[in-house]
């Protein structure tokens, strides 16, 4: 027979955190990678739509994806440092032995400025780099279109190597309150 459980909610299934490593990727791969690439491609077709015509040499390449890079770091760093402390907190993920972060997440500083600057230099650094080696593959100079799709691969990369520094600034800095 079923019993009456008049008043109370059912409880929540509960949800074991995610491996570390599990979480990273697919933070960085889809939701700082992907993701914004796409965005990026986006406001980037939105701000020519006008203008269809319009190309664009190796040199306005270079200058939009130097602006693109200072932008991206800064504004997914400040984006997502809280939102990553707050799924440390709620124990989204279960954050890594500091000491074992090993690598490249060993280098990212544990304090928020010095972590936000280098967050900014490595996205300034991923577009610039990953663009100058397209701009040797592709004919120049690019439309509107092949510029878009262009910008959404490389976000796509600084945005993944962005959001890795930031994930790692926030284990390292040992802070999960917001």
């Amino acid at each position: 027979m079923a019993k009456s459980m008049a008043g109370s909610a059912p409880a929540a299934p509960t949800r074991s955190a995610k491996p570390f490593n599990s979480y990273l990727l697919n933070k960085c791969i889809v939701g700082y990678g992907i993701i914004n690439g796409i965005i990026n491609a986006v406001i980037f077709y939105l701000m020519h739509l006008s203008e269809p015509e319009l190309l664009f040499s190796e040199a306005d390449i270079f200058h939009d994806f130097a602006l693109t890079g200072v932008l991206l770091g800064i504004l997914l760093f400040v984006i997502v440092v809280p939102l990553t402390r707050m799924d440390l907190r709620k124990g989204v993920f279960s954050g890594p032995n500091v000491a074992n972060l090993g690598g490249a997440a060993s280098l990212v500083p544990a304090s928020y400025a010095p972590a936000l600057l280098v967050a900014t230099v490595a996205a300034t650094v991923s577009l610039m780099g990953v663009g100058a080696f397209a701009c040797v593959l592709l004919p120049l100079p690019l439309t509107v279109t092949g510029l878009m799709l262009l910008k959404g691969l490389v976000c796509a990369c600084a945005g993944a190597v962005a959001g890795y520094i930031t994930i790692c600034y926030v284990v390292r800095s040992g802070k999960s309150e917001a």
